[in-house]
């Protein structure tokens, strides 16, 4: 995958996500142990989320995203 070509695992992955404030603590529980800087939209109607976790492979990291695209309103960059 294009993951494999630009990564050597095990390593650090940042992901970036834009939740609705409504669905933030339900994001938040899926990323309990980790590390995560917020800010908060100049509307305030959502909050991007950055977490730096400690990844082993790909599919790890397509896991984790798939666990989040289940919370509506998310978006992942």
């Amino acid at each position: 995958s294009s993951l494999d070509a630009n990564h050597d695992w095990p390593c650090h992955y940042s992901f970036k996500f834009i939740v609705p404030k409504d669905q933030t603590e339900e994001v938040l529980r899926l990323f309990a142990d980790d590390p995560v800087k917020a800010n908060e939209s100049s509307s305030g109607r959502f909050i991007a989320y950055t977490m730096e976790i400690y990844v082993h492979s790909c599919d790890e990291v397509i896991a984790i995203y798939q666990r989040v695209a289940k919370v509506p309103g998310v978006i992942s960059l």
